[in-house]
């Protein structure tokens, strides 16, 4: 049985900023795709950069996700989001997340794996089960303060489990009871696509229970995957940043996608106040530019080397007004030129 985590406990010191991987995203896109929507607008009004979607497995700051999510519901007036885009999508899809859940064999095997391993998909969201009598109590936990965005991807998160476990048990099966947040109610839309399952609304946190009864039940097809138990899928994906310093670096390189970061739009993406992250930032002797720095040639190396990026589009991309300034920079930081460094790769 796990620990729930403690509502504030992004806020400790050295905690890493949360992030999601991309595909936890990509039935909100699919979905606005198909209805015609300006996905690309949302997606940089909520300075989430669109390259980044081409990776299932990218990592993406949770805050700006949310605020993705919300800008797109208000845009189609969709207060239900988050529950039509859940039932078009199970834990299954999930990328390399998904991949391995598909390999348990009965649903408690299931629930626990996923309990192990979300955090890999989003180091934002926690899930914990807790035995009640004859039910077991499916918990999870959303950082953020509520706001639309917030609510509207924690009932997408749970209209998703309870459509996977429906692909396992049958579309007939329902929660045994279901609690939501408080204010969450209002996101819900029609509330029959939880069937006859009882609601309590106002709750501390968001969970629905399910019978001991069905806990060894197969999960159908489990055999034809990979073997069982394995999660080494996982291990071969950008691990998910477990301290302040190594998320904020992601962070950083994540929104250079879209040019020079201003540091207040970090601090949004962090979900903080500026003055907080100057304040984590020189706690941990860390410097904003030197951050940006750093980022930028980590990002500049990687498409000399793997791509045939133009160098000009290069230096646009990194938010440089002029690539000279661009060589420049790259020249003090690695002692070698755009052009040398990546005729040197091409050798190696």
């Amino acid at each position: 049985m796990s620990t729930p985590p403690k509502p504030d406990q992004h806020r400790q010191p050295g905690t890493p900023i949360p992030l999601v991987r991309a595909n936890a995203f990509e039935p909100f896109v699919s979905f606005l795709n198909e209805i015609g929507a300006p996905v690309e607008r949302r997606l940089r009004q909520a300075r989430v950069p669109v390259s980044l979607l081409d990776d299932p497995e990218a990592l993406l700051p949770l805050f700006s996700a949310y605020r993705f999510v919300e800008l797109a519901a208000r845009g189609e007036q969709m207060e239900a989001f988050g529950v039509v885009v859940g039932q078009r999508a199970t834990s299954f899809d999930r990328g390399d997340f998904g991949a391995v859940l598909q390999t348990c064999s009965t649903v408690y095997e299931f629930l626990r794996t996923g309990v192990r391993l979300i955090g890999e998909h989003n180091s934002g969201l926690g899930f914990w089960l807790k035995p009640e009598g004859e039910m077991i109590r499916v918990s999870q936990y959303l950082k953020g303060s509520p706001a639309p965005g917030h609510s509207i991807v924690d009932l997408y998160t749970l209209v998703i489990t309870i459509n996977t476990l429906r692909k396992i048990l049958g579309p007939t099966w329902n929660p045994g009871e279901i609690r939501l947040l408080d204010g969450t109610d209002k996101f819900i839309g029609d509330p029959e696509i939880f069937g006859d399952a009882p609601m309590i609304t106002g709750q501390r946190q968001t969970s629905f229970t399910v019978s001991h009864a069905l806990l060894q039940r197969p999960v159908p097809g489990s055999q034809d995957h990979l073997p069982q138990g394995t999660d080494r899928l996982l291990a071969a994906s950008q691990p998910m940043p477990v301290d302040f310093k190594t998320s904020i670096e992601q962070l950083v390189t994540s929104l250079l996608h879209n040019g020079y970061p201003n540091i207040g739009n970090i601090a949004k993406a962090s979900g903080m106040s500026l003055r907080t992250l100057q304040r984590r930032l020189a706690g941990e002797g860390l410097s904003y530019t030197g951050l940006v720095s750093a980022s930028r040639s980590r990002l500049a190396r990687s498409w000399l080397a793997e791509t045939d990026m133009p160098i000009s589009e290069i230096a646009t991309l990194l938010g440089y007004d002029e690539p000279t300034n661009f060589a420049r920079a790259f020249r003090r930081q690695t002692g070698i030129s755009p052009s040398g460094y990546r005729r040197t790769q091409a050798q190696a």
